[in-house]
């Protein structure tokens, strides 16, 4: 009879405690990943094109920075996403200084279509050939729905897009010094490389020469050659680039030597003679982008010939050049004396003759 009314009070003590433990475990709050969230219906992402390019133009890269546009949309109506992004381009040359500045989350409200910047900068254009293709990608993963963190990813995304190199063009006009004076009264030779220092295959449309002295050989006399050919076989001639990037291949090309000859008149002034040479590129005057002209630049010294080894250097001299002064109408006055003995001499002949006949 004890032992039955002890069993009966140990049994309603367990159920009672039993039913505080359920009691207390259905207050507690339900693990995130069992919240009622609802399932998001999606999202979509993707490059934008402009100045009419479509999905199948490669971005073109720039010479300092590059920035690609893209957009994320959000086609939930309620609740906000946040998307992760990760970037990187394919096969990079490994000497490139390669930067990509983006964000590296996003958040997108429901129903919005945001638009977002990646900025590509350290790529060295003039350093790789026209035309070489990387390949870029975007890669996107929702980690929020309705500012709920979700700890398992459900939604990834990814879009890739060519990044090509742009023809550049220009070209370098190299002189080498000549490294003494040149004596009015003689030639010279003036040598010269010129060198295509764009990424792609380029030809020079015009070339000419300037100098500022009075006497020197004028452009339109100036004797070009190039390996013993007429000067007009170097314009249209097409030159590969000095030194560029081909894949990872260093590939390089060869310049046009060229030989100027010039004449310094005999009646040159001594004078510091700056000597300017201009070619053009006939890309650029196609459209191309790059430098339109290029030029060197290099001074040659002429020294006048001794005084009576050369006419009227006065003459020649320009600007405040000092010199002789009206050295050719001194040279005449120095002849006039001649006229003025020629009846002395005459008067005398005469009477020696006369006295010989007596």
């Amino acid at each position: 009879m004890h032992n039955d009314g002890y069993d009966g009070v140990m049994q309603r003590t367990c159920l009672g405690m039993a039913l505080c433990a359920i009691m207390l475990l259905a207050l507690l709050p339900a693990p995130v990943d069992a919240q009622d969230v609802p399932t998001p219906a999606g999202w979509e992402m993707g490059f934008v094109y402009e100045n009419g390019a479509s999905e199948d133009d490669p971005f073109p890269l720039d010479e300092t920075e590059t920035n690609i546009r893209f957009w994320i949309r959000n086609d939930n109506l309620i609740g906000d996403i946040e998307i992760s992004l990760e970037y990187s381009i394919q096969d990079m040359i490994a000497d490139q200084q390669l930067a990509l500045d983006g964000e590296e989350s996003v958040t997108v409200g429901s129903g919005s279509n945001d638009t977002f910047t990646l900025k590509i900068t350290g790529i060295d254009v003039w350093d790789i050939a026209s035309g070489v293709v990387f390949e870029l990608e975007i890669d996107g993963e929702m980690t929020s729905f309705q500012g709920v963190p979700l700890a398992v990813p459900i939604s990834s995304q990814s879009i890739d897009g060519e990044l090509i190199v742009p023809e550049l063009f220009r070209w370098e006009v190299d002189i080498v010094e000549i490294g003494h004076p040149i004596n009015a009264g003689t030639e010279f030779n003036l040598h010269l490389d010129l060198v295509n220092k764009g990424n792609t295959p380029d030809s020079i449309r015009s070339f000419s020469v300037e100098d500022n002295c009075p006497v020197l050989t004028s452009e339109e006399d100036v004797e070009i050659k190039m390996a013993d050919t007429p000067f007009d076989s170097i314009l249209g001639l097409v030159t590969y680039p000095d030194q560029v990037w081909q894949g990872n291949v260093r590939s390089y090309g060869l310049a046009i030597s060229v030989t100027v000859v010039f004449d310094a008149s005999s009646t040159h002034p001594t004078r510091m003679c700056e000597i300017e040479i201009t070619v053009q590129s006939t890309g650029v005057n196609n459209g191309g982008e790059g430098d339109a002209s290029n030029k060197g630049e290099i001074d040659v010294e002429i020294e006048a010939r001794p005084v009576g080894a050369q006419q009227d250097q006065n003459d020649a001299s320009v600007g405040d050049d000092d010199g002789p002064q009206n050295q050719e109408q001194v040279t005449s006055d120095n002849f006039l004396m001649f006229p003025t003995l020629v009846t002395p001499i005459a008067i005398l002949w005469a009477a020696f003759v006369r006295a010989r006949e007596e």
